[in-house]
Order: C-alpha cells, then sequence, then structure tokens
C-alpha cells in the first residue's frame, strides 16, 4: 500500500491508494476504508511531529559528531539552549543542521537553560550535564 507523500492532497492520495495493484483484490468500499486510514494515520503522524520540540546543548553534546548524528536524525522542531553567554559561536552549526537563529538560545547558566527548555515545551532535551538531565526529569536525555 503507497504511503501518503508529504504534500499530496488527499484526493490525489486516495486515488492512487486506491488504484495500487495490490489493492484491487478488494471491494471499492473496503479499499476506500483502507486507503482513508492509511491518509488519516499519516497526517495525524505529520501533526505530532511538528508538535515535538526536541533541544540540544552546544558544548559537549551538539559540538560533538555523536550530537551531531542524532540531531540529524530527529524528526521535530530543533533548538539549540546552552548555557554559554552568546550564540555566535553556535551558528554554523545550527545552520548545517537547518537550525535558525531564532531557535538558538544562549542563556548564561544551567538554571536559565532549565528555565527556558521548561518555558519552550520541549519535549526532548539531550545534554551532556548529568545535573541539568535529573532536573529535567523525562524530558532529559544524557549524551
Amino acid at each position: 500500500m503507497p504511503t501518503p507523500t508529504k504534500n499530496e492532497k488527499k484526493k490525489d492520495y486516495l486515488e492512487r491508494c486506491m488504484a495500487f495493484p495490490d489493492m484491487q483484490k478488494y471491494p471499492s468500499g473496503q479499499r476506500y476504508a483502507v486507503c482513508e486510514s492509511k491518509w488519516t494515520e499519516s497526517r495525524m503522524s505529520e501533526i505530532k511531529q511538528a508538535n515535538t520540540k526536541i533541544s540540544f546543548d552546544y558544548d559537549g553534546t551538539l559540538s560533538t559528531d555523536l550530537g551531531k548524528k542524532i540531531a540529524e536524525r530527529q524528526q521535530g522542531t530543533l533548538y539549540i539552549i546552552s548555557a554559554r553567554h552568546n550564540k555566535d559561536g553556535m551558528l554554523t552549526v545550527a545552520q548545517s543542521l537547518g537550525i535558525p537563529p531564532s531557535r538558538v538560545f544562549a542563556v548564561g547558566s544551567n538554571a536559565a537553560k532549565i528555565a527556558k527548555i521548561k518555558e519552550l515545551g520541549i519535549t526532548t532535551h539531550y545534554d551532556n550535564n548529568k545535573d541539568v538531565v535529573s532536573q529535567l526529569g523525562a524530558v532529559g536525555k544524557l549524551i
């Protein structure tokens, strides 16, 4: 069964899905119901991903090869939230990952970092600082 593409219109997907060779063995009403269900499931997944906010500490986290690999695999909106005092040194990596400067924060301390993560409603934060990860509970991931 085909999967809806990102910008495909529902009507176009349903036509393509119902015409798919493996679907031809089913009656038209059943094909429509299955294709409609696949469309809805796909769109709900997109909405969930769009609402997923993932942040990374910079030094010792996103500045590492492992951190960059993890970031590249994420589906959601990415942020950099660092205890640094200035974000200029982080912008090259941010740009390489498609993170706009407006989602890069240098907040000056770990306490301010935790507050910013909570303020933004971050769903997952990667950090190399055990204390920060501990204070974030289920949101914090140690790297």
